[in-house]
């Protein structure tokens, strides 16, 4: 039987995959604060480069099935069926070469406990193999709603309850390592409940052909994604003097990375299996790319010049005090927050279209700019320094932004002077957060809150009232001159300002 994709759902789709996010989120930032009181800060560094070479090679170890799944636009009985075989055969393969490739690994780090702890990630392999084909028939049939209560279940028991309480109890990274696994197992028995398939020990030869051509680009492409993404927290690990300074430039990147993650989850899902539907039809496309740039603006601009301004805030607030010196690196990091969201519009639409060869391309660059830029930046003469590795990181993003932007105007045809014109009303935005920051300093006493505020609630004071600030002065620019936020498209505001109830004020921002 083939299934051929439906039209998709973007509305109901981002909605759920909305609700799954935000709580992964929430879910994720409440365990990892939580972990970062409990376990030792070298703990994270050692953690941190276990994940990169799992993580790393995972990719190897599905082989891009999962994507072809979503991409092909007629799939049958057969291609799940091998699809299952495949990957869970892979999943023990790679399980077995980690398990006795983990003594080399750590003895290039010259740390012997990550021995254990990559035998014992390494197990994920097994647990994502057999569970690729009913995650990725839930995505490529825009299932977020089952894929959110699949999710935030696995989150709660494996992280908040097992985790947690391991780490209370003294278990240290083990805490991490079984929060993990726990997590892993738990999401697999949800995907299989929620998209039951075929399961065989055969495979057909002709199928597996059609899911490894794409899919072998997709691993390409993820591959070279992944090592951008994660080589600078490698070399940083090879090159500092102690764990402790990989624990706090991994947690630094890490906080960089979560709205950049938040992005990437509904790119990867929701944009990705949405615009594979679509691909033949060229100017949707472009209609989408452009509506998503717009929306990116519109969110993530403001948040990024909030998280610079606020940058020491946030860092005690998620990490606690004895990460307040990762303030400068997390400074400088969050700047590749706005970038790195535009990035993923571009990511998906490669992806959907198989322009896989383009966007393998503009990574290799990327990969090696990071590369050599952080190799640098800790061997140079004078004293190698985490904040330079910050500083490549920063520049390397910049530049991959633009070559994404390059693609989309030379390579799907959309105008320049239409993505520039999506992009003005976040910039717009981000000037309210500016302004705000500068009305904070009238309020008496705010930035001067003592000894009688524990860390933790000073902080969320701070930032709480800088967000307020800004929205009122954003809600202020809205009501002087609501056409601001169109980016070249009226039907976006009168879309939002459509369902307020008839009136003046309705009458007036959408006209």
């Amino acid at each position: 039987m083939t299934e051929r994709s439906p039209e998709p759902k973007f509305g109901s789709s981002l909605k759920w995959q909305s609700v799954n996010v935000t709580v992964q989120v929430v879910l994720q930032l409440g365990f990892i604060a939580a972990l970062a009181r409990l376990i030792p800060t070298d703990a994270f560094g050692i953690m941190a480069i276990a994940l990169v070479v799992v993580g790393f090679i995972e990719i190897f170890a599905q082989v891009g099935i999962g994507p072809a799944l979503i991409q092909n636009p007629n799939i049958t009985d057969e291609h799940k069926r091998t699809a299952f075989v495949f990957s869970l055969s892979l999943g023990v393969l790679f399980f077995a070469g980690t398990y006795f490739a983990a003594p080399s690994v750590a003895l290039f780090y010259e740390q012997p406990l990550l021995t254990e702890v990559l035998r014992w990630i390494s197990l994920s392999f097994i647990i994502s193999g057999a569970s690729v084909v009913p995650r990725s028939m839930l995505i490529k049939k825009m299932q977020f709603k089952s894929l959110f209560f699949c999710s935030s279940s696995a989150m709660i028991i494996g992280n908040l309850i097992l985790g947690l309480t391991l780490a209370a109890n003294g278990a240290g990274i083990w805490a991490y390592v079984a929060a993990l696994l726990t997590q892993n197992t738990l999401l697999g028995i949800g995907y299989w409940i929620a998209a039951p398939g075929p399961i065989g020990l055969k495979w057909n030869k002709s199928a597996l052909r059609e899911m490894v051509g794409y899919g072998g680009r997709s691993t390409v492409f993820n591959m070279i994604n992944y090592a951008a993404g994660k080589i600078d927290t490698m070399v940083v690990g090879a090159q500092a003097a102690d764990w402790t300074i990989t624990g706090l430039y991994d947690r630094s990147a890490y906080l960089m990375g979560l709205p950049v993650t938040v992005l990437g989850k509904l790119g990867d899902s929701v944009l990705f299996s949405g615009m594979a539907m679509m691909q033949s039809d060229v100017e949707r496309l472009r209609r989408t790319v452009t509506y998503s740039v717009h929306a990116v603006s519109l969110l993530i601009i403001p948040l990024t010049v909030l998280l610079i301004m606020r940058a020491e805030e946030v860092t005690v607030l998620l990490l606690g005090t004895s990460f307040l010196d990762a303030t400068p690196i997390v400074t400088i990091l969050f700047s590749c927050v706005a970038l790195r969201s535009f990035i993923k519009i571009g990511d998906a639409t490669m992806r959907a279209t198989d322009k896989l060869k383009v966007g393998a391309i503009i990574k290799l660059g990327f990969l090696l700019a990071v590369g050599l830029g952080s190799w640098w930046a800790m061997t140079r003469v004078g004293g190698g320094s985490v904040i330079n590795v910050a500083w490549a990181v920063a520049i390397a993003t910049a530049l991959q932004t633009i070559a994404v932007a390059a693609w989309m105007v030379w390579g799907m045809g959309i105008k320049l002077g239409h993505l520039i014109a999506r992009v003005i009303p976040g910039i717009i935005l981000g000037a309210t957060v500016v302004i705000g920051a500068y009305l904070l300093g009238f309020i008496p006493g705010l930035q001067t809150l003592g000894d009688s505020f524990i860390p933790e609630m000073r902080n969320t004071i701070i930032i709480s009232s800088h967000v307020i600030t800004s929205v009122m002065v954003a809600v202020i620019f809205v009501l002087v001159y609501p056409r601001f936020i169109d980016g070249g498209d009226d039907s976006v505001r009168k879309k939002i300002f459509g369902r307020l109830k008839s009136g003046k004020l309705k009458s007036h921002l959408i006209r």
